[in-house]
């Protein structure tokens, strides 16, 4: 005994008719796919038959009258115009609030612009004087190296004076080194003549003791005669 079939001509016709107002593409598989199973040969048959039938549910329309068409017609132009006015109304408030919103925008970049602009200027100015500094603080570096050098070239003059200084020092401290020297000598010898001279006279007197008074006379008398 044959199995009856899972699906009826029914659910796939009520399948097929969901794809079509779903605006699905009909073919066997998607309607196989949207049933969960089912023969595909069944399937086609009844895609087949459905195709070439008016569709299930659907009841045929009469034509409306002739005066109730005019009317429609006509309402269906005024709604047009109707809706082409409200479209042109909001295009144009579209429009304004962008040309407006577009205003402000330009506004606010200008005026950025301009703060932007009267930033630069200070930071040229600032720039400017900083500038101005340094070429100040160079030239007072210059000077400072200048003058340095000066006071190092006068240092070194200087200490080659006090070097010879301290030469003339030393030389001076030898020469009255040598001079007293020289003036103990000559005042020991001093002392050695006084000494002398002190021996000769009081050899002197000791000899005019001895010889009495004659003895000069007849001295000088002899040199006399001599002479």
């Amino acid at each position: 005994m044959p199995r009856p079939p899972t699906y009826t001509d029914t659910d796939i016709a009520a399948a097929i008719q969901a794809l079509a107002a779903e605006g699905e593409d009909i073919n066997p598989m998607r309607v196989r796919t949207r049933l969960g199973g089912g023969n595909v040969g069944r399937i086609k048959a009844v895609i087949a038959r459905t195709s070439s039938e008016p569709a299930l549910g659907v009841k045929a329309v009469a034509p409306l009258p002739e005066g109730l068409a005019r009317d429609f017609e006509r309402l269906a132009a005024e709604a047009g115009q109707q809706m082409l006015a409200v479209a042109a109304r909001c295009w144009a408030a579209a429009w304004a609030q962008s040309a407006k919103a577009l205003r402000d925008e330009t506004v606010r970049q200008r005026t950025q612009i301009e703060q932007l602009e009267k930033d630069i200027s200070a930071s040229a100015d600032l720039i400017a004087q900083m500038e101005d500094q340094r070429d100040e603080t160079a030239r007072a570096l210059d000077a400072h190296i200048k003058e340095r050098s000066s006071l190092l070239e006068r240092c070194e003059s200087l200490q080659s004076a006090l070097r010879n200084a301290e030469s003339d020092v030393r030389a001076a401290q030898r020469v009255i080194e040598t001079f007293e020297r020289h003036q103990r000598q000559d005042r020991d010898e001093i002392r050695d003549l006084q000494r002398r001279i002190e021996s000769l006279v009081a050899e002197m007197a000791a000899l005019k003791a001895a010889g009495g008074g004659p003895g000069p006379q007849r001295s000088t008398s002899r040199r006399r005669k001599s002479t």
